[in-house]
C-alpha cells in the first residue's frame, strides 16, 4: 500500500466513529471507476435502469448510440447530473422561500435542486468560537435512503434512476472532506459553509476559495477519454477499499465513518494552507501544499469510487 494510503488511514484510525463536491471532472473520475468495478450483471442493470432516468435525453446527449462505452459515459455524466439542475429553470431552490415551485414534469418525484443534500457539515473551530450541528437532513440522510430506495423494485424505475444519479453524486460529495465541515472562528462565526468564504490568492480565478481549490484538485478537464484513463490509472495506484457498503453494513455507521475521514482530513490537513486573511492580498496556497491536496484527491476519488461500486453492486445484485 502506498505510503499516503498509509499515512491516511493512520490519520483517520483515532476519528471519533458514529457518536462540494468534486469539479464534473472529479466526480465522473469517481463514477469511472466505479463503474469499472461493478459485476458485469449489475452493469447492465445500470444500464438499463438510467435509460429510464426522467432526464435521460440530458444524459444521452452528444453521445453516439453506437459507442461502445455509450453506458460509461452516461454513468458518467448521471454523476454531475444533480450539480447541472442548480442552473436549470426547469428546477428551483426548495431553500428559498420565496422561490415559486416549478412544474412538476414526468418522471421526476420533485422539481427541487435540493442543495442541502450535498454535504453534512460537523462544525469545528479552532480558536473557541461557538459551533453548531449539521442540519438535520444532509448528505448521510439522503445516502442512507436513496441506497434504500434503490434496492426497492416497489420504487418506480425512473424514480430509481433518478436516485441512482444521486447516489453517484453524493457517494463523492462526502469524500471530498471540504463536504463534512464547517469551520467555526472570529472571522465566521456562522462557519465558513465547507471553506467556501475562505479566499485564495490564484491569478487564474480571483474568485478561487478554498473549497473549489479542493473541489478541482483531482483534475480540470471533464474530457470523458482523460477520465478514463485517470480512473484506470488509480485503481493501478490503490487497491480495493473494505469499509464500503456491501451486504449486511450498517448504512447509516458507514457513511458516517466515511465522512469521519473527510472531517480528520479538513481538520488536521486542508485548514493548514495557512493563516486566513479576511481581505486581499489573499493567501497563496504554497506548491507543497497544491501537491499533497493533489496526492490527497486521487486517494479519496479512488477510495469513492470503490465505494459506490460496492453499494450498487449489493442494491443491483
Amino acid at each position: 500500500m502506498r505510503r499516503l494510503t498509509l499515512v491516511l488511514l493512520l490519520l483517520t484510525a483515532f476519528l471519533p466513529r458514529p457518536a462540494a463536491a468534486w469539479n464534473d471532472a472529479g466526480h465522473m473520475t469517481i463514477a469511472a471507476v466505479a463503474y469499472q468495478n461493478l459485476t458485469p450483471e449489475v452493469r447492465t442493470r445500470v444500464d438499463a435502469l438510467l435509460r429510464r432516468h426522467p432526464d435521460f435525453a440530458k444524459l444521452e446527449e452528444g453521445l453516439a448510440a453506437d459507442d461502445p462505452s455509450f453506458g460509461l459515459k452516461v454513468f458518467m455524466k448521471a454523476s454531475t447530473w444533480p450539480d447541472a439542475i442548480r442552473k436549470d429553470p426547469r428546477f428551483f431552490d426548495d431553500l428559498k422561500a420565496d422561490a415559486p415551485a416549478t412544474p412538476l414534469l414526468p418522471g421526476f418525484p420533485d422539481m427541487k435542486i435540493h442543495k442541502i443534500w450535498h454535504y453534512r457539515d460537523e462544525g469545528i473551530s479552532f480558536d473557541g468560537t461557538a459551533t453548531r450541528p449539521p442540519d438535520a437532513v444532509n448528505a448521510l440522510t439522503q445516502i442512507v435512503a436513496l441506497r434504500s430506495a434503490l434496492g426497492d423494485p416497489a420504487v418506480p424505475a425512473s424514480v430509481r434512476a433518478y436516485d441512482l444519479s444521486w447516489l453517484e453524486h453524493l457517494v463523492g460529495d462526502v469524500h471530498q472532506p471540504l463536504h463534512a465541515v464547517s469551520r467555526f472562528s472570529a472571522l465566521h462565526p456562522d462557519g465558513d459553509h465547507g471553506g467556501n468564504e475562505f479566499h485564495l490568492d490564484d491569478p487564474a480565478d480571483p474568485k478561487m476559495s478554498l473549497h473549489w481549490f479542493w473541489d478541482t484538485a483531482l483534475t480540470a478537464d471533464p474530457d470523458p477519454q482523460k477520465v478514463s484513463a485517470l480512473a484506470k490509472s488509480l485503481a493501478g495506484e490503490y487497491t480495493r477499499d473494505d469499509r464500503d457498503l456491501g451486504p449486511g453494513t450498517d448504512a447509516q455507521a458507514t457513511v458516517l465513518a466515511w465522512l469521519g475521514e473527510s472531517a480528520g482530513l479538513a481538520r488536521y490537513v486542508i485548514y493548514t494552507v495557512g493563516e486566513e486573511r479576511a481581505q486581499a492580498p489573499f493567501l497563496k496556497a504554497p506548491d507543497a501544499y497544491r501537491t499533497l491536496a493533489n496526492q490527497i484527491a486521487r486517494h479519496r476519488a479512488a477510495v469513492a469510487g470503490y465505494r459506490l461500486a460496492a453499494l450498487i453492486n449489493d442494491r443491483l445484485h
